[in-house]
């Protein structure tokens, strides 16, 4: 999907960072968990927070949760990460969402960071084991990129904790 938050401003640079674990866990019950809006929205640290929308379709249904149209905020100091659910896509082998965030998000200060989508795959690696991958695409200023690397290299490892704590 090419929307107008994937034109990479002038001055910042397309910045990608993939973070990727593997669990003893299943596919099925690592993807079900990350489906469930409680799991980022249950016991969320004050002063961030994540909300979901739900969202009204042309064909007069509601989009909720993970479905796709979904309006989604991650925000807080320093962050505001607004968009929309934009593809779900679930096999026997492979589940990925994107979340496409809008003009405006940022990290930091718009002037600063802006993320584009937020990719995440679940592979499965047999019955009881799994290959979680979360891809960050950006446009950051170019004197930022190594820094903008740096912090999601620090944050991205508590959620392959959150995922072995939550995923039974």
């Amino acid at each position: 999907m090419n929307t107008p938050a994937a034109v990479c401003p002038p001055n910042f640079k397309e910045h990608e960072f993939t973070y990727s674990c593997d669990l003893k866990r299943s596919m099925e019950k690592t993807w079900e968990y990350l489906m469930t809006p409680e799991t980022f929205t249950r016991g969320q640290v004050w002063p961030w927070r994540v909300e979901f929308i739900d969202t009204p379709r042309e064909d007069g249904s509601i989009a909720s949760g993970f479905d796709v149209g979904t309006l989604n905020a991650h925000h807080g100091p320093l962050m505001n990460f607004c968009g929309v659910i934009s593809l779900v896509e679930e096999s026997d082998e492979v589940c990925v969402r994107h979340l496409d965030y809008g003009y405006g998000a940022y990290a930091i200060g718009f002037r600063f960071i802006r993320p584009v989508k937020l990719i995440i795959q679940v592979e499965s690696k047999g019955p009881d084991a799994c290959h979680v991958t979360v891809t960050v695409r950006s446009h950051a200023r170019k004197s930022l990129c190594a820094s903008w690397t740096l912090m999601q290299r620090l944050f991205w490892p508590s959620f392959k904790r959150l995922l072995r704590r939550g995923v039974r």
